[in-house]
């Protein structure tokens, strides 16, 4: 069930500082209509119907920013399939909040459904990344499936216009970087709608733009010629789909 992101582009000639990233919190994350409802979703985690909660989202949307705010926000952890297949169970939910990412692969079926069955029943909660649905992962066993079916699921949904803005602008100030907002309204319709080509943007900018080089609409125009060809005035299907 492994999916990839998308390959974009040459690597940079230029390599930029960053800020060490900050321990993650909902206070600190960038917010926008692809997220909002599920930063919602997490921090209500004690009225969830169900004591298990599947996040999932496109590559690069964030799973694993937000499961670590959510697991912070609870005490609790985050770990991958191969630090908790062969744990004891109580072992694994002894935190009180526990998130796995992802939680779609890499983990025994017999496995999940004890972590599903159980932490319920020692008070806790438990969150799973994934790239789709519970409904949609190719399960055999009976059991697991039918809790599956019945746990909630949030989506982190595709980077609309403001969200590209917000995380392009988040993403270049980690690199010591000022991003104008006639950069972004020029990018912003022009980048296609996914995480991963918002990142390689932020990538090649900071990179060409270097030491004491100021981020303008020309190098922005420059970027996405490289990313997706020639561009024109309007914008019209450079950065579609």
């Amino acid at each position: 069930m492994s999916r990839g992101g998308d390959r974009i582009g040459t690597p940079l000639v230029q390599s930029s500082f960053e800020f060490a990233a900050p321990p993650q919190s909902f206070e600190a994350l960038d917010r926008g209509a692809s997220n909002t409802g599920a930063i919602a979703f997490l921090q209500q985690a004690a009225d969830w119907p169900f004591p298990v909660a599947c996040l999932t989202g496109p590559p690069r949307s964030g799973r694993t920013t937000l499961a670590q705010a959510w697991a912070n926000s609870l005490g609790g952890r985050v770990l991958e399939p191969q630090e908790v297949s062969g744990m004891d169970v109580d072992a694994v939910l002894s935190g009180g909040a526990l998130a796995i990412d992802p939680g779609d692969r890499g983990l025994p079926e017999d496995f999940l459904l004890s972590l599903v069955n159980r932490v319920g029943e020692m008070g806790g909660r438990l969150l799973l990344t994934a790239d789709a649905p519970p409904l949609a992962w190719p399960v055999e066993n009976r059991d697991l499936a039918s809790r599956l079916a019945a746990m909630p699921t949030v989506e982190l949904e595709r980077p609309d216009e403001e969200m590209i803005g917000i995380r392009l602008t988040s993403l270049l100030a980690r690199k010591f970087q000022t991003l104008p907002q006639e950069v972004v309204r020029y990018l912003a319709p022009r980048l296609k709608r996914t995480f991963a080509d918002i990142e390689a943007c932020a990538t090649r900018l900071a990179g060409q733009a270097g030491p004491g080089r100021d981020l303008t609409v020309l190098l922005a125009r420059s970027v996405i010629e490289d990313m997706y060809g020639q561009d024109d005035e309007t914008g019209e299907g450079i950065g579609d789909g």
